[in-house]
């Protein structure tokens, strides 16, 4: 049989075939290294009332540590991309996944602050990379009319992580201490990634531009279910089309949609990271004990785990600017509600658990397409760029959450959920003023 032409994407050669079971498996073993890198990134924020009360640590020394987890997140993010083009995806997938389980690992052996500060950001540096080199590979493994559900549930795997991080968290640390949070962590990722290391595939894109690798990518594609070799077309000729530069993202019509989706990430990443890091000591100040302080970041990723797969579903029937303006004015509300809650002496615990649950299920599942909507947004000239951009606000905003989020505990639940409400509102705001929606599906795009 004559082989099959695919483009150099590597995912074309795919598109005309079922999703097998190979595909299935492969993809699920993926997403469980996301559902890790979920399960880590909150592990400091689940442990931060147990050592602010060991060690009497203050909560402007915890912050600090929180944001130089974000810087180190940067620094990952960047070099993952440069290892996957270079070195292969599942070697880039595989590496974050085993910096970040050796230093949580490690974490449980601290003996001094600064000890948890180095190993929070080398965690960091693995945690970054994670989630977009999964991404990829997850889209390289999948059928073109499979690719937004199966990327949509990897993505959701980062708060599947967090809930099994927080269910673990209120069985081991009234038991056992903090310190078998983070034992326990580092083993699973480490062991799963020594497993990974022997089973793992490399992505059919990244092998389809390496000749040298041939034998391997036939047979992947015989396991998927290929029905012959893939043969390469010839490059084509190179676009003589001009090159956008950077400053495209700023100007004209492109500014309005640059600077809206920048504001709507940098507020929802504020959101969401201040939830993780700081929501469980937020609760045990308030007077609940550590089980009710985990459950309660449980409840929030259970909320921003159902919401983010209505949304999808949403955003096919309606379209993304009615979705996600609804979904991000119900979380000002819901945060508005929790604000004015009583709950010191831990008061309202079930309304706590809901009002936590409601606030994953609007707010922080809004924030789940903010990818796709720049996507549609931004012309291709300029579409990683463009994604860049918005990255680099989401990351601003993790920051500074991270150094204000002990100023903001202070200030009680009033002072902690009333900024959010503002934050959310400004979330709103972002979506209102994009013009480059996701239409509903079977319209055209009537950007406005």
């Amino acid at each position: 049989m004559a082989g099959i032409a695919a483009e150099k994407s590597g995912t074309g050669m795919l598109d005309a075939l079922p999703l097998s079971y190979y595909q299935i498996w492969t993809i699920l073993m993926i997403a469980a290294t996301v559902i890790l890198d979920g399960l880590d990134n909150q592990m400091l924020g689940l442990a931060a009332p147990s050592l602010i009360k060991e060690w009497g640590i203050s909560r402007d020394a915890l912050g600090f540590i929180f944001a130089l987890g974000f810087v180190g997140m940067a620094i990952g993010t960047l070099t993952s991309g440069f290892i996957g083009d270079r070195f292969g995806r599942r070697n880039a997938l595989l590496i974050g996944v085993a910096i970040f389980g050796g230093a949580t690992l490690a974490t449980g052996f601290s003996t001094e602050l600064w000890h948890i500060a180095a190993l929070k950001t080398l965690a960091g540096i693995g945690l970054g990379g994670v989630p977009g080199t999964a991404s990829a590979m997850i889209a390289e493994f999948t059928p073109a009319r499979w690719r937004s559900v199966a990327v949509t549930f990897g993505v959701v795997c980062v708060s599947i992580g967090g809930i099994l991080g927080g269910v673990a968290a209120a069985l081991i640390l009234p038991a056992l201490g903090w310190r078998w949070l983070f034992y326990l962590g580092g083993v699973l990722t480490i062991s799963f990634t020594t497993l990974l290391w022997f089973i793992l595939p490399e992505s059919p894109r990244y092998l389809l531009e390496r000749p040298e690798r041939r034998t391997e990518l036939d047979a992947i594609l015989h396991r998927i279910g290929h029905p012959a070799p893939v043969t390469v077309r010839p490059a084509a000729a190179r676009s003589d089309a001009p090159y956008v530069p950077f400053s495209a993202l700023l100007k004209g019509n492109l500014m309005r949609d640059s600077l809206a989706l920048s504001v709507a990430m940098f507020s929802g990443m504020f959101m969401i990271y201040l939830m993780f890091n700081w929501a469980p000591t937020m609760l045990f100040s308030a007077g609940f004990g550590l089980q009710l302080a985990s459950f309660g970041l449980t409840s929030f990723n259970i909320g921003g785990t159902i919401g983010a797969m209505a949304a999808s579903l949403a955003i096919i029937r309606f379209g993304s600017r009615p979705t996600l303006i609804v979904m991000a004015i119900t979380g000002a509300t819901v945060c508005a509600f929790l604000a004015f809650l009583p709950m010191q002496g831990g008061r309202n615990e079930v309304a706590i658990l809901a009002g936590l649950g409601a606030l994953g299920l609007f707010a922080s599942a809004a924030q789940s397409a903010m990818f796709a909507v720049g996507a549609h947004a931004f012309p291709a000239a300029v579409r990683a760029r463009g994604l860049g951009l918005m990255g680099a606000a989401g990351r601003a905003g993790a920051i500074i959450s991270a150094i204000a989020g002990a100023g903001l505990i202070s200030g009680g639940n009033i002072g902690f959920f009333g900024v959010l409400a503002v934050l959310m509102l400004v979330n709103a705001a972002g979506f209102m003023a994009v013009r480059g929606h996701v239409p509903r599906l079977g319209r055209k795009d009537d950007q406005q």
